[in-house]
Order: structure tokens, then C-alpha cells, then sequence
């Protein structure tokens, strides 16, 4: 290929000459910049997604927030995403697009989260019936002041199978001055008299216990 000596020492035109030596070194370092230079983007690659907690048991009407995650192929988290969220039985248990599950019958379902295609291991989600009675052991009991007795409720649903998850016991105390009561069942005499003890699960409560302090 012939050059245009003319063509390259024409003035304002760039050329090799007048650099000399350095005219090699010039052009490395312009293919350099061209090489490093324009737009360069990179694009992360949902490789799972992970939903917390991985299992919740609720009572009718009750509710759990499921949190989603993404992460790379290496691990590393990838924020800012938009999750899908999916009940496999909706009768059950909805879910909304902020990962709220709300119980709507008895049963089972299953929650997933999605996001770019990937979606995440199932969360089991199991609705249990409502309760139906309450009641509390001992149904009577005599303790002297200072003295203690643990009170016990169990739940049943209308078929009379005990209901153990996602069951909360108030405990109610008809004369606080004879006896306190703790929050899980622990009552303490206090003064010589007679305390009336009861169990609540929900709107169902239980056959009231006697509870005799003596001196």
C-alpha cells in the first residue's frame, strides 16, 4: 500500500515525522484510549431467590409478612428488585404483591416469590381451624400465701383435636389482691381468700378454676 507522503505532512495533518521515534508509541496510546474508551455496562443475573420466614402456621384470619431476596450466581445480594408472590391454594391463604399472607380457611398452601424467572423454594403456610373451647388444668387448687400452682389451657377446635400453633392463652384473675397470675399460667398467693382463674383464646374462654390461698 503506497502512503501519501503529501498527504501526511500536509500542514495542520498529522504527521509521523514530526514525532520521530515517538510516533509509535503515540498510536499505541491512541488505540489504547479507544479501546478503554465508549460505554461499558454489565447486566447481573438473578441466579435465586430466597423468601423469609421459610414456614409459618397461622390461625383463621391471621397474618405472616414473607420477605423476599436475590442474589447472584456468587452469592451476593442484588437489590432494589420487584418480586412476583404466588399462593398455590388462595381458598387457604392469600398473598399479596408486599408478601402479606392472609389465612382464609382451614388447610395448606404454599408460597413462593419470582423475580426475573427465578423463583424461590416453597414456604409452607398451614392454616389451622379455629378454637372451638378452652380449658385449664387443675380446675381447683389450694396453695398458701406465697405459695404457687401452675395453671395449664389446651385449645380444641370443634372436632375436639388440640390446636397448638399460633394459639395465644389470656389469663384472667377475678381477685388480684388474693393471687397474681403471670402470663403464662403461674399463679402466686398473695393473701388468705378464693381467686377465680380463667383461660381466653381469642373469644373462647375457658370453665373458670378456683384457686384457695390459706394462711
Amino acid at each position: 500500500m503506497k502512503v501519501d507522503r503529501k498527504r501526511l505532512a500536509r500542514p495542520g495533518g498529522f504527521s509521523c515525522g514530526r514525532v520521530g521515534k515517538h510516533c509509535g508509541w503515540l498510536l499505541a496510546a491512541l488505540l489504547l484510549l479507544a479501546g478503554c474508551g465508549g460505554s461499558s455496562s454489565s447486566t447481573t443475573t438473578v441466579a435465586t431467590v430466597t423468601i423469609t420466614p421459610t414456614s409459618a402456621t397461622l390461625s383463621l384470619h391471621g397474618q405472616q409478612t414473607f420477605t423476599a431476596a436475590a442474589a447472584d450466581a456468587k452469592g451476593n445480594a442484588i437489590t432494589g428488585q420487584t418480586f412476583s408472590w404466588v399462593s398455590s391454594s388462595p381458598t387457604v391463604a392469600t398473598v399479596d404483591t408486599n408478601g402479606v399472607v392472609t389465612a382464609q380457611a382451614t388447610g395448606t398452601t404454599q408460597i413462593t416469590a419470582t423475580d426475573a424467572g427465578i423463583r424461590s423454594a416453597a414456604a409452607p403456610v398451614t392454616v389451622n381451624p379455629p378454637v372451638a373451647s378452652v380449658s385449664i388444668s387443675p380446675t381447683s387448687a389450694t396453695i398458701a400465701v406465697n405459695g404457687t400452682q401452675q395453671f395449664t389451657a389446651t385449645a380444641k377446635d370443634a372436632n375436639g383435636n388440640v390446636v397448638t400453633s399460633s394459639v395465644v392463652v389470656s389469663w384472667s384473675n377475678s381477685a388480684a389482691n388474693v393471687a397474681s397470675i403471670s402470663t403464662g399460667g403461674l399463679v402466686t398467693g398473695i393473701l388468705p381468700g378464693t381467686a377465680i382463674i380463667t383461660a381466653s383464646v381469642g373469644n373462647v374462654t375457658s370453665p373458670a378454676a378456683t384457686v384457695t390461698v390459706t394462711p
